[in-house]
């Protein structure tokens, strides 16, 4: 059988949902599939819940290793791939029966590096589940055939979500694209989603959803921000674009807006003894950005560039954060340092 997709399921810990997540793939309409999962060193009954699948279906393929974080179970993934393309679905999560039929379809009749999807944020409730569609046509003109990250460089903005794509294999393997393994989740998908949608000469959207992210897992990365992370896949994607001589200016701009996000996302969850430490992280990115552009670029707004000016002293900093903290929207977290 010509494997079409390979799918890489990173495992750890994650018995309450594997299960869902495995027969959401397993069932998919399109069937010439491998399923790679990678046991990340679980701890609980994750290997077994594996293995039980393994014995129903052969595509499943077992890959046990010592827990190396979320990076390093995907590059082990992708080092195994031998589908054209390939998906990555997180084991917290399920996708819809036809995803992978459709946008495998959308990358060959385009010839498209990456396919991209809009998803869904799955919440889990007390007396009904809900889903919401982020669908960034709602609020973007989003381009409706093939483009490069340069006609579109809000993707540089949005959400990472680089489980809601396809990629073709021979395109990551070539440009050696792979995730920073670092620990835990790590926000390893920062710098993955920047560098694919960069390298790729050929990118397809579909406001289509087929992916539910399930935002309401407690155990979740997304509950505790390591304050490191932020300002570490930062310096490795600023590195990256260095390297490969990208300095287009709309393209720094999106990444100068999720940086300015970065840093609400820190101060949204740091507390009064992490307040120097922070603004030391913080200061450094702000000193890093091209003033010029964060006063002069049409994509930042006037919250960013008052951001920036603010940053720039503890005090600044430090109204900033009680301002952040005062939302409405903001969701409490737990901050942690290396």
């Amino acid at each position: 059988m010509s494997i079409k997709v390979s799918v890489i399921i990173p495992v750890y810990n994650v018995e309450k949902y594997l299960s869902v997540c495995l027969e959401s793939v397993l069932n998919q309409s399109l069937k010439d599939i491998e399923i790679i999962c990678i046991n990340d060193g679980s701890k609980d009954n994750s290997r077994k819940i594996l293995e039980k699948y393994q014995v129903l279906d052969s595509r499943i393929i077992i890959i046990d290793k010592s827990n190396g974080g979320y990076g390093a179970a995907c590059n082990c993934g992708l080092r195994l791939a031998s589908g054209k393309y390939t998906a990555i679905v997180e084991s917290d999560d399920f996708i819809d029966i036809e995803m992978l039929k459709d946008l495998y379809n959308m990358a060959e009749s385009n010839g498209a590096d990456i396919v991209k999807s809009a998803y869904y944020e799955y919440r889990d409730g007390i007396e009904e589940n809900s889903s919401l569609k982020i669908n960034w046509s709602n609020d973007y003109k989003m381009p409706e055939n093939i483009f490069r990250i340069k006609d579109c460089p809000q993707f540089l903005y949005f959400h990472p979500s680089i489980w809601s794509c396809l990629y073709k294999t021979e395109f990551l393997k070539q440009n050696g694209i792979c995730f920073v393994e670092a620990k835990g989740a790590g926000w390893a998908d920062n710098p993955f989603q920047v560098k694919t949608l960069c390298r790729a000469d050929k990118i397809l959207y579909t406001d289509n959803a087929y992916y539910h992210y399930r935002i309401t897992n407690p155990e979740s990365s997304s509950t505790v921000v390591n304050i490191n992370n932020p300002f570490d896949r930062s310096d490795e994607i600023h590195m990256f674009l260095d390297e490969n001589s990208i300095n287009d200016e709309n393209l720094l701009a999106h990444l100068y807006k999720r940086e300015f996000s970065y840093i609400d996302i820190v101060l949204a969850c740091i507390t009064p003894d992490l307040v120097n430490y922070a603004y030391d992280k913080i200061f450094a990115l702000i000193r890093r950005m091209n003033e010029k552009i964060v006063n002069n670029n049409k994509y930042i707004n006037d919250y960013e560039k008052r951001a920036y000016r603010e940053c720039k002293t503890k005090e600044g900093l430090i109204r900033k954060m009680h301002e952040v903290k005062s939302r409405p929207d903001n969701i409490a977290q737990r901050a942690v340092v290396n």
